[in-house]
């Protein structure tokens, strides 16, 4: 289904061309065939998942495809092929918030105030098909390159809906979840 459907794209090397990579799990560049969007396609070992949560996962990533939402990371598929389970969603550029303050320092009010009314409007929509993202935080916040939608700064979209708490195994033992985990100063009080 994905081999038919997306064509991962190639380093100068001929080497596939690796987005991320954590622990057993592997984001690659692609392009789909019937579309010509460039997506990121995610590969997570199923023996890595417990199948539960593989199921829990699959059931929300597939509620989240039906959101429609200019600040949303889109998810365009998701499902089984082989021994993987298969992530598609919208390839973005820019940098995550987390990473912009890192280099920056602190953000404006008024652009923080704009990060929140964006999240916001997509955490109105989610609310409609009862998802939770259970992960805000500046990690999966993409801040796009140039004016927002509405022609302000900065424009962004939240990332990995679905994929909070998900944990993969390595061969090793170790133990990673699949979005950036939850940090405490980001984290509600009930966590």
């Amino acid at each position: 289904m994905f081999s038919e459907n997306y064509s991962v794209c190639l380093n100068e090397d001929g080497s596939p061309r690796e987005i991320a990579r954590s622990g057993p799990v592997v984001t690659y560049k692609a392009i789909g065939y019937d579309s010509g969007r460039v997506v990121a396609m995610q590969l997570i070992p199923l023996a890595s998942i417990d199948e539960v949560e593989r199921v829990r996962f699959e059931e929300n990533a597939r509620t989240a495809q039906k959101l429609d939402n200019t600040n949303l990371a889109k998810i365009f598929d998701v499902g089984v092929e082989h021994d993987h389970f298969v992530f598609v969603s919208e390839y973005l550029e820019g940098e995550t918030a987390d990473a912009w303050v890192r280099a920056h320092g602190p953000m404006p009010a008024d652009a923080v105030l704009r990060i929140g009314l964006q999240v916001m409007n997509v955490l109105a929509e989610a609310a409609t098909q009862s998802l939770a993202h259970r992960s805000i935080q500046p990690a999966n916040l993409m801040i796009l390159p140039g004016a927002a939608f509405d022609g302000g700064w900065p424009g962004v979209k939240l990332l990995n809906f679905g994929l909070g708490g998900l944990k993969v195994h390595s061969d090793e033992g170790d133990t990673h979840e699949i979005a950036p985990p939850m940090q405490r100063e980001f984290s509600s009080p009930e966590q």
